[in-house]
């Protein structure tokens, strides 16, 4: 049984690496941050494994109190897809959710823990929810490398898939190539 969870691996990705230093008297400054990597997936009722190309921007506003990132993915021998992720954070909190327009539906939320110095987090776990599918993730920083692992469950609450996730940063001039050459619009 395949699962489709294309928003699932959107959402915080990799959330919490490269940002501004700690609150002091003024807020850091806003950040575009870019990264590439892969995802390696194992379903866990066939065995089968898959891989798909990940593209990441994160926009990072500590003024607003929020964290934005679109990520471009591609399975083999299909076509890109664009998932947006919003998280409000809130001290040490996180806040998950699809979509910021007034009125309209979330289909992803979800909430989480930030650990770290404000605006400079190593590691975030949380847990969010699709559909009815649930994910538990774990998020590390390491240098330039950002690392997830999600667990996701069924509505039942079997587990289903495994993935591993590794990015690496880049410059803007970088990830703007890379997301032509995938073909992300």
């Amino acid at each position: 049984m395949k699962i489709k969870i294309w928003c699932l691996l959107a959402a915080v990705a990799v959330f919490c690496a490269g940002v501004p230093p700690a609150r002091g008297a003024s807020e850091p400054a806003r950040q575009n941050l870019f990264y590439y990597g892969n995802a390696r997936i194992l379903d866990l009722f066939s065995g089968r494994t898959g891989t798909q190309k990940l593209l990441l921007e994160k926009i990072i506003d500590p003024q607003g109190g929020m964290i934005t990132e679109t990520a471009c993915f591609q399975e083999p021998g299909k076509q890109p897809r664009i998932s947006p992720v919003y998280m409000k954070v809130t001290g040490s909190s996180v806040t998950i959710t699809d979509t910021l327009a007034a009125g309209e539906s979330s289909k992803l939320t979800g909430t989480g823990s930030l650990h770290g110095r404000d605006w400079d987090w190593n590691f975030l776990e949380f847990s969010m929810s699709i559909a009815g599918v649930r994910v538990e993730d774990v998020n590390f920083v390491v240098k330039d490398k950002l690392i997830a692992r999600k667990r996701i469950f069924l509505p039942n609450g079997a587990p289903v898939q495994l993935w591993e996730t590794e990015m690496t940063a880049t410059n803007h001039e970088d990830y703007q190539k890379r997301y032509k050459t995938m073909g992300c619009k």
